[in-house]
């Protein structure tokens, strides 16, 4: 069976380290998985990435040593870097028209990343955003809980 050409939807879902996309057509409108992503360096602890502890100084004015902040959150990079590429991945089949709709479920730090970067084509085509973090849920309740969203 073909899909109808306007009822081809896509659900990701999203946190820093990973994604899930799954497909629904809406002539049987059962949720097939499409795509997983994982990042295993986003979920790593900033010692874990070759780094130690801060850096160590000292005031002129009194002998009180003081740890130097790092500015630099290498999980947090990590998971931008992440983000990226699977904004990249809906821009290109929104490109190759690959879908007509689309459903972003992830918490509102991970959907402000996604957004900052999908061009025009791919927010025209977005239908739903939920911040919630689905990424556990197991498939064979994932399309209940969908719904459970929309009410």
């Amino acid at each position: 069976m073909v899909p109808d050409r306007k009822n081809r939807e896509w659900i990701l879902l999203a946190d820093k380290a990973h994604a899930k996309i799954f497909t629904r057509n809406f002539a049987d409108d059962v949720l097939q998985p499409h795509i997983v992503l994982t990042h295993p360096a986003a979920q790593q602890r900033q010692s874990e990435q070759g780094t130690g502890r801060p850096g160590r100084g000292q005031g002129s004015a009194n002998t009180m040593r003081y740890a130097y902040e790092d500015h630099a959150d290498f999980a947090e990079q990590e998971s931008v870097e992440f983000l990226n590429k699977v904004a990249a991945k809906l821009n290109s089949a929104v490109k190759n028209d690959e879908m007509d709709k689309i459903i972003l479920v992830a918490l509102p730090k991970t959907l402000a990343v996604l957004n900052s970067e999908l061009s025009e084509a791919a927010k025209a085509r977005i239908t739903a955003e939920y911040a919630k973090n689905l990424i556990g849920v197991a498939e064979h309740t994932l399309a209940d809980r969908l719904v459970a969203l929309k009410d």
